[in-house]
């Protein structure tokens, strides 16, 4: 586990810290990414839960903690999960140059606490696993409205390659 200062803050201030996610904090996890689901509907309602959702979600990312394919990665301050990062290994296509990615599949920091550096972090963590894992980059994919992320993720060094579009009925 390692304690980070906040940006900004002196060295007597407050502090996170991230640390891989175990079972137990898939309940938090869950809530947060509930959270965050109910923000991407104001981009687009194709975002819209399902009614157990929370149930899934706290499922799913508990088994993510376990595997060693996948991870989970969530920050704390003063004793409350304040975010988290949820990915796993996939393979790049075959008619491609071999190439295995680590794919966000989440990541989500609680509005009060952005723009402290958690976000970051969490990627630092997943990259540092990732290398761990043999994985050549990350790669993500984010609401197209999601102006404030896509910024984040630039700053991060992460590029657009393609872009998902779809089509209901």
């Amino acid at each position: 586990m390692k304690e980070h200062d906040e940006k900004g803050k002196s060295a007597g201030g407050a502090h996170f810290t991230v640390r891989p996610g175990r079972r137990e904090d898939a309940v938090a996890a869950a809530r947060l990414w509930v959270n965050s689901a109910e923000e991407h509907t104001l981009y687009d309602e194709v975002y819209a839960t399902a009614p157990d959702a929370e149930k899934v979600m706290r499922r799913f990312l508990a088994d993510l903690s376990s595997s060693g394919h996948s991870c989970l990665f969530v920050a704390e301050r003063n004793g409350e999960v304040v975010g988290f990062l949820s990915g796993e290994l996939r393979e790049g296509s075959p008619a491609f140059k071999p190439k295995t990615w680590a794919a966000v599949e989440d990541i989500y920091v609680s509005p009060d606490h952005r723009s402290l550096g958690i976000g970051r972090v969490l990627f630092q963590e997943c990259q540092e696993w990732a290398r761990n894992k043999g994985a050549n980059g990350i790669s993500l994919q984010v609401a197209a409205g999601n102006a404030r992320a896509r910024k984040f993720y630039e700053a991060l060094g992460f590029r657009e390659v393609s872009v998902y579009e779809v089509r209901e009925f």
